[in-house]
């Protein structure tokens, strides 16, 4: 592989949010058309404003591309994260990890001890989930999951757990 190989998080809009903010946005919509003295009141301003808000949160939570992982011959990134070199990686473990009342299927990688690694926040208090976890479930496509599973695999041993 010469080029680094990057892969997204896929998001699945239609959810209870959108609904949620389709319906305020409705009866916003409807109570203005009716009765436009509403648009003077602090309450209605905060509702709009909330309204508002919420939709460009979701928007750029659905619309925008999340990167998920950037795969190269030399390391990999995950997410924001600064790249863990291959070299530091002593195996990967394909498990599942509960979170809250679901569980989810991961591929953790795991670092050799002693390493030279800044880990930011999350990966220090990321609870079941490792620093270096890659999630295997519904938030990325199954054809992501296949070639990612496969790239790791021709870097490190894969070991598999339930």
């Amino acid at each position: 592989m010469k080029k680094a190989k990057t892969f997204y998080y896929q998001f699945d809009w239609l959810n209870g949010w959108f609904i949620l903010n389709t319906s305020l946005t409705i009866t916003l919509a409807y109570c203005n058309f009716r009765c436009p003295v509403l648009l003077f009141w602090p309450q209605t301003q905060v509702l709009i404003a909330t309204a508002v808000f919420s939709w460009l949160v979701w928007g750029y939570k659905y619309l925008l591309k999340h990167r998920l992982a950037v795969i190269d011959d030399v390391s990999i990134k995950i997410d924001h994260c600064r790249p863990l070199f291959w070299k530091d990686v002593q195996f990967a473990e394909e498990k599942t990890v509960r979170c809250g009342l679901k569980k989810y299927r991961i591929l953790a990688l795991h670092p050799k001890k002693d390493i030279h690694y800044h880990y930011n926040f999350l990966q220090k208090h990321n609870g079941n989930f490792t620093p270096f976890s890659i999630p295997l479930y519904h938030i990325v496509s199954k054809q992501d999951i296949d070639e990612i599973t496969r790239l790791i695999a021709a870097k490190v041993k894969i070991l598999k757990k339930s």
